[in-house]
């Protein structure tokens, strides 16, 4: 990624954020709770929050952001202070460096971004690293270092936790993948599974590559089935994943169905319908799995207003806890942070185990089982968490 032409206009656009200031009001003020106290005397808490447009769709921006404004109806203040969220949905830059200068400039404390799935910069969404950023600076000396966390699965994770829930859980040996041969992640993803698979005891049976004409998958499908796996695992394609199961589903298949990589849950669910019945997903967040108290309050929060925030997802759960985490670094001295604070003492949503040498947030995935129903339409049933480490 280039570096901002222009850091005095981007500075100026980030002055032009719509700030939306949350006392613990937010998502809970409808239910007559008293807000928390706060010391006007105080400065606000300020932090900043940036989606870049490119590699991320509009319907995910909106949930993620929709995930940390929520939060922030949850938890409004910290150490006394209010909290100044400042959200957009588009960035100049994603370079680190840039995000930094622009911190010092406007005053911000904690800075969120989550880049996109094509993005090559700080925190891309590959093989290593999650694709959200978290940067916690405090209001200490702006020449410090902050501190940079990034948080979200990579695709090592996704294959190492599919491939111990095929062998471990299933008790399947003989797999079956189906890949969208034009999608490099999928690619990538289907390489990691196979070896992560054979290095738990399982076998690869078969590989088949698709392209996205009908003629071309059924007749992959058709193919792949005289192997007879045990199951099929399947990177997720938007272009070529549910054309592959609803086929598979019409010639008979029987072998159970995993995927992981869906951006977007409830949009998967809401356009597979019936044809997705049995399949399992493995996935970064499942409201069953949640235990914390941070967890329930938010699932509420959602269910109470389905019209306006939709199904509380994958991409709303990220932002939440990005939010959570970054408010847990700032509620003390940074030089203090240590990775007990990180894992917030059990305060997770998604499963955070840890951290990494590098700033990676270590995470469980989750598997589930989508079940389609007359009454409850299709939907996931939790299953378990899976620590692919």
């Amino acid at each position: 990624m280039q570096g901002m032409k222009n850091p005095m206009l981007f500075a100026h656009k980030a002055a032009l954020l719509l700030l939306i200031v949350f006392f613990t009001h937010g998502c809970s003020r409808d239910k007559g709770e008293e807000a928390p106290a706060y010391d006007p005397g105080k400065d606000p808490v300020r932090i900043g929050v940036c989606v870049p447009e490119e590699g991320i769709s509009k319907e995910y921006s909106k949930k993620f952001l929709d995930g940390i404004r929520v939060a922030s109806g949850i938890m409004g203040v910290i150490n006394d202070a209010r909290i100044e969220l400042g959200m957009k949905d588009s960035c100049d830059s994603t370079d680190l460096d840039t995000i930094i200068e622009h911190m010092v400039q406007e005053g911000l404390q904690g800075f969120i971004i989550r880049t996109g799935v094509k993005t090559q910069s700080i925190a891309a969404f590959d093989a290593e690293q999650g694709g959200i950023t978290v940067v916690a600076a405090g209001r200490s000396n702006p020449d410090r270092k902050p501190r940079v966390l990034r948080l979200g699965s990579s695709l090592a994770d996704q294959a190492r936790a599919a491939a111990l829930f095929a062998v471990r859980s299933l008790k399947t040996q003989r797999v079956a993948v189906i890949l969208d041969q034009d999608s490099s992640s999928c690619i990538l993803l289907a390489s990691m599974f196979s070896s992560e698979l054979i290095n738990v005891g399982g076998r690869i049976e078969n590989i088949t590559y698709i392209e996205d004409t009908s003629g071309e998958i059924e007749s992959s499908v058709i193919s792949m089935m005289q192997h007879i796996p045990d199951a099929v695992y399947i990177p997720y394609s938007e272009d070529t994943t549910l054309a592959a199961i609803s086929l598979a589903k019409k010639q008979g298949v029987s072998a159970d169905m995993i995927v992981s990589n869906v951006m977007l849950e409830q949009r998967f669910l809401d356009e597979g319908g019936r044809d997705l019945d049995g399949v399992y997903l493995i996935t970064d967040f499942h409201p069953g799995a949640v235990q914390s108290q941070r967890g329930a309050a938010l699932i509420e929060e959602y269910e109470e207003n389905p019209k306006d925030l939709g199904s509380l997802e994958t991409c709303s759960a990220l932002g939440s806890e990005a939010y959570f985490l970054l408010c847990d670094l700032l509620s003390q001295p940074l030089d203090d942070v240590t990775d007990d604070t990180v894992i917030s003492g059990g305060k997770t949503i998604t499963g955070i185990t840890g951290t990494s040498g590098s700033g990676r947030i270590t995470k469980s995935m989750h598997a589930c089982q989508i079940r389609s129903g007359i009454i409850r339409g299709t939907r996931t049933v939790y299953k378990e968490s899976i620590n692919p480490l």
